[in-house]
């Protein structure tokens, strides 16, 4: 008899805990830190909201760019999820975890080790992307040895720069516009300008944004060494 009350205890115990795990796992997410092997592969302000109802959203920043649904398998302690719109996700789920407030993803992918930390947050982070839309006024440039009468002249004037939503940017010089599309990396604040006028080249730019304030340095070719800083504004 108490052998078979042993045994049940256990049993529930482990019931219990398979209940908690799926739990635990319900609410929004911030991707804290990626590691594949002994590489760093954090992605930019990367979330997971993941819902009671087995559904889940994904994105980064501002932008939702996935969705799907979920699955818990409490017999090998793994969460998969299923994207409607991607493709077949065929590494398996991962191992879960849960530690000090965090929860961990393990699994293995083309014989490299992959460790992803998410912790609990209100609200969805902002990415670069985010920070960056809107309107900014040139305020200051710091010059390489580059062509320095040619590069003044580009920026002449109350020169501006307008980053849309939509992925256009539209910038002004003086009495000059020009336009392209601006494209943010995924693992780093740097956003890439791809002009539509062919006189002119792409550029890539590491960003910092401090408030009301923005910072470029440019990482290109084209641009390498240049610094140009702007304010926010709301007149373009």
């Amino acid at each position: 008899m108490k052998r078979v009350l042993y045994y049940g205890l256990v049993g529930l115990l482990m019931l219990t805990s398979c209940s908690t795990q799926k739990t635990n796992c319900i609410g929004l997410w911030e991707v804290e830190k990626v590691s594949v092997g002994n590489r760093s592969m954090t992605p930019v302000a990367k979330w997971f909201r993941i819902n009671a109802d087995s559904t889940y959203q994904t994105g980064n920043g501002w932008l939702q760019n996935g969705n799907g649904t979920w699955n818990y398998d409490k017999t090998t302690n793994k969460f998969l999820a299923s994207d409607t719109f991607d493709l077949e996700d065929n590494y398996g789920g991962f191992a879960m975890s849960f530690k000090e407030g965090k929860m961990t993803w393990e699994r293995v992918e083309e014989g490299d080790s992959v460790k992803v930390t998410l912790v609990a947050v209100q609200r969805l982070p902002m990415s670069p992307a985010d920070y960056l839309k809107g309107a900014w006024e040139l305020v200051e440039v710091s010059l390489s040895d580059q062509d320095i009468e040619t590069e003044r002249e580009h920026i002449a004037g109350s020169s501006k720069l307008l980053f849309r939503w939509d992925r256009v940017y539209v910038g002004l010089a003086g009495t000059k516009r020009f336009r392209g599309y601006w494209h943010m990396h995924g693992h780093k604040p740097e956003v890439t300008l791809l002009p539509l006028n062919e006189e002119q080249v792409k550029e890539r730019w590491r960003i910092e944004v401090n408030g009301s304030k923005l910072t470029m340095f440019g990482i290109s070719a084209s641009n390498k060494d240049v610094l140009k800083k702007y304010i926010r504004t709301n007149k373009f």
